[in-house]
C-alpha cells in the first residue's frame, strides 16, 4: 500500500486525501451528527406535548378538587351531627315519602332497613341520587316490586353511610 502511495504525484495524492476527508466527512454526518439531530427534535417535541399534557392535568385536578370540595361540603353541612336515621328519615319525608313511609330500622352499625309503599316510582330515584351525592349514605341492596296503581312501587332497602 506504501508502495502505492508513494508511486502516485502529489496532485493524485491530494485528490485522494481530499476524497477521503469527504468520505468520512460524510460518513460522521450520516451515521452521527444526522441521526441525533433527529432524535433531538423528537425530544424537542415530546416535551412540549408533555407540558401541554401536564398543563391540562393541572388544570383537570384543579377542577376535580373544587368538585370534591363542593361535594364533600355539602355532604358535611347536610349530614353534620345527625345520624343516619335521622337524615334518611328527614330526606325522606322531605321528598314527599311520609305517608309511604312503613319502617325504618337499624341493621348494625351503620345500615339501616328502609321500606316504602306505594311510593312513585319517578320521585324515588331522585331521592335516592340525592342520598348518595349530598348525604354520602349508599344504597347496600335495593329490592322494588311494582303495584297494581301505575307508577308506584314497594320499595326495600338497605342503606349504610360511607366514610
Amino acid at each position: 500500500m506504501k508502495a502505492w502511495w508513494e508511486s502516485l504525484t502529489l496532485r493524485e495524492r491530494s485528490l485522494i486525501g481530499g476524497g477521503m476527508a469527504l468520505t468520512l466527512a460524510l460518513l460522521i454526518y450520516a451515521l452521527a451528527w444526522q441521526p441525533f439531530r433527529a432524535g433531538y427534535r423528537r425530544l424537542q417535541q415530546s416535551v412540549i406535548e408533555q407540558r401541554a399534557d401536564l398543563a391540562w392535568m393541572r388544570q383537570a385536578a384543579q377542577e376535580v378538587q373544587r368538585l370534591t370540595g363542593s361535594s364533600n361540603n355539602a355532604a358535611k353541612t347536610a349530614g353534620e351531627g345527625q345520624s343516619l336515621l335521622t337524615r334518611v328519615d328527614q330526606t325522606a319525608r322531605a321528598a314527599g315519602f311520609g305517608p309511604a313511609l312503613k319502617r325504618i330500622a337499624p341493621q348494625g352499625d351503620n345500615q339501616l332497613s328502609v321500606q316504602l309503599e306505594a311510593v312513585e316510582f319517578d320521585q324515588l330515584i331522585p331521592w335516592l341520587g340525592t342520598l348518595e351525592r349530598n348525604h354520602r349514605i349508599q344504597i347496600v341492596n335495593l329490592s322494588v316490586d311494582r303495584t297494581a296503581a301505575a307508577g308506584r312501587v314497594n320499595v326495600r332497602l338497605i342503606l349504610g353511610s360511607s366514610p
